[in-house]
Formats: C-alpha cells, structure tokens, sequence
C-alpha cells in the first residue's frame, strides 16, 4: 500500500501564523475534515451561519488551490450544523457558487454537535484534475446530484423512490431499503460500473430502530461477506415522507 502513495502532504493556510492544517492530498485525492467558519489565526467565527459556511467555502477554494487544484475538483461535500432549521440556509453560498445545477458536487446537511459558537463544519473530498459529470436515474429529482468523477463515482442521500413514478414506493422501511439498493445498481450502471463497484455505503435513520431490518436488507443484496462493501449505519435527520436514507461510493 505505501508503495502507492506517491504523493502525501498536509495543506496550511497561507498565514505563516496559522497552525492547524485545513485538509490532506493523498496522491491526486484532497480531504478536508471539519472545516469551521473561523478566521485561520484568531479561531474567532466569521459571524452568523451564512457567514461561517462562506467562511468555510473560502478555507475550501484556498485548500483546493495550495494543493494544485481548484474548486472545480471538489466531487463531494458533508454539512453539519446543530438545528434542523439551519439545514436550508447553507445552500445559499453553496448555490451560489455552484450556479450550474449539472456541474455541482453533492451536499447532505446533518446535524451534530458543534463547538460554542460553531454554526457549521464541513467535511470535502476532491480530485486533482477531475471533472464532474452528474448522474440522475430518469423520473428522480434530487437537490444534491450523484457525481462521477474519473473512476469514483459518489452519490447523494438516495431514498426509495420508484423510477416509473418518481414516488416513494409503499411499504415501509424493508422496501424503501430494497428500492433505494435498486436506485443504486441503476446509477453505478448508468456511472458505466456494476454493483460489484460499489464499495462502501452509509445508512441513515431516524433512531436506532432502523438499522436490524435495514441491515438485513443489505446483507441479501451482497450475500457474499468477503465482497460485501463497508455499511455503517448511523442516525441522524431524515425527511418525514421516509424511513430511511442511504448514499454510495464506488471504485468503478
């Protein structure tokens, strides 16, 4: 696995003064992990929550930049913030950077628990060199787009919804989880993949209830263990017209 690195480094701020690295490239990939809205010496916040997610989408285009990119290879990012009412308002900066509806790396908004004064973080992966290209099953509408970009592809929170009729499909949490894996085999195939690209996959529920049926669900789907992908469930803030929501990555 070494032997494959052939680039490591961590990215600073410009400001000599500032300590705390802002993200990583490993080879032509750049992770950033909790990204604040804070001045990068003082630790201050930049103000109130649309101004701490500018803040941050300022870090990020520095990030991208010293790290020989640009914010055109950023391929997916992770919102947390500690209302569900301050869900919405991120997506002003964030749209208004990305105009373009095709070409806009997904976004999921969660809720957490932040340091005093910490409206929002952001968690960002991008690709040096990389284009987006979108992909939507026909029928499906989705705010936050799933992203191909070389040969990863990512999608968005994706929820059972039929591909005839847009709706989510009627039965509960066993089908929503069994349509949403469908959902799934469509975009990786549509990504040009199978499902044997898809290589990790995080479900989300309202409470813990959910994740004994929505496991088995997807132990069915991947019967196999030694090519079954890493699932982590977790819970966190899912629509009321649903049960559950789930995103994807796959190494196509």
């Amino acid at each position: 696995m070494a032997a494959d690195i052939k680039q490591f480094f961590e990215v600073y701020p410009a400001q000599p003064q500032a300590t705390i690295p802002v993200g990583i490239r490993i080879n032509d990939m750049v992770f950033a992990n909790g990204l604040a809205g804070i001045d990068s010496v003082t630790g201050e916040p930049a103000g109130d929550l649309v101004a701490q997610m500018s803040k941050i989408l300022e870090h990020l285009q520095r990030l991208m930049e010293r790290a020989g990119g640009s914010m055109d290879n950023v391929v997916r990012c992770s919102a947390y913030v500690t209302t569900m009412a301050d869900r919405e308002p991120i997506y002003e900066p964030w749209e208004a950077l990305y105009p373009d509806k095709a070409d806009r790396p997904g976004l999921k908004a969660l809720l957490a628990e932040l340091p005093a004064g910490h409206l929002v973080h952001l968690d960002a992966v991008g690709i040096i060199g990389g284009k987006r290209t979108r992909i939507d099953i026909p029928n499906i509408t989705a705010r936050d787009p799933a992203v191909k970009m070389g040969n990863w592809f990512f999608t968005s929170r994706c929820h059972g919804n039929d591909q005839t009729t847009g709706k989510i499909v009627e039965g509960g949490l066993e089908a929503e989880t069994r349509q949403t894996f469908e959902n799934f085999a469509t975009l990786v195939k549509l990504a040009g993949g199978t499902e044997d690209n898809i290589v990790q996959v995080n479900m989300f529920g309202r409470d813990d209830s959910y994740k004994e049926v929505a496991r088995k669900v997807f132990e069915e789907r991947f019967p196999d263990p030694a090519k079954r992908p890493v699932c982590h469930q977790m819970v966190n803030v899912v629509s009321n017209s649903m049960q559950i929501s789930i995103e994807m990555m796959a190494a196509l």
